[in-house]
């Protein structure tokens, strides 16, 4: 069984510290899911996502709790998400298509990403003197990723539905 939580530390630190507390969390079979650590001269502050078996949770919070100058603080987590203020922005836009709603929320529900907002416009363009003319797709998107999943993956899954299909991410 696995469990997540998130150390916040902070205190007197070198990168080599750091290092130590990575290398026994791997030799707990854990990884760390987000990390957030900044130094200004040999003060730290850290934020860690971290993600281990049960039974080596408490080695690790030990690793943390016992190193010199360090103050710790541990919060349970949930695995699946990123932080909750991770909300990915990103637009996704193709030649208009029947179905292509239902394979972009196929895409996204087959990786677990959850959609928050989801805003879809069509734009018919006449081709004037060529005769040419097209639909085009536009969609909006605000989404919640699972942790393990990241924005560039999402873009290169979305993209492949067809050769003119493009994803702009919003920053």
């Amino acid at each position: 069984m696995q469990t997540t939580f998130i150390v916040n530390f902070i205190g007197t630190a070198s990168p080599s510290t750091i290092k130590r507390l990575s290398s026994v969390t791997h030799e707990n079979n854990g990884k760390w899911l987000l990390s957030k650590v900044n130094f200004i001269e040999h003060q730290v502050a850290g934020v860690i996502k971290i993600d281990l078996p049960l039974e080596n949770a408490q080695i690790v919070k030990d690793a943390f709790s016992s190193t010199e100058n360090l103050t710790c603080q541990f919060a349970d987590a949930d695995a699946s998400l990123h932080d909750e203020n991770d909300i990915f922005s990103l637009r996704v836009n193709a030649n208009d298509r029947a179905g292509i709603v239902n394979e972009i929320t196929h895409i996204l529900d087959k990786q677990d990403v959850t959609i928050l907002d989801m805003d879809c416009q069509r734009v018919f363009i006449a081709g004037g003197g060529s005769g040419i003319s097209a639909s085009l797709f536009t969609a909006q998107l605000a989404l919640k990723l699972p942790a393990a999943l990241g924005l560039k993956d999402v873009t290169r899954e979305l993209e492949s539905l067809s050769e003119d299909t493009k994803v702009i991410i919003n920053a």
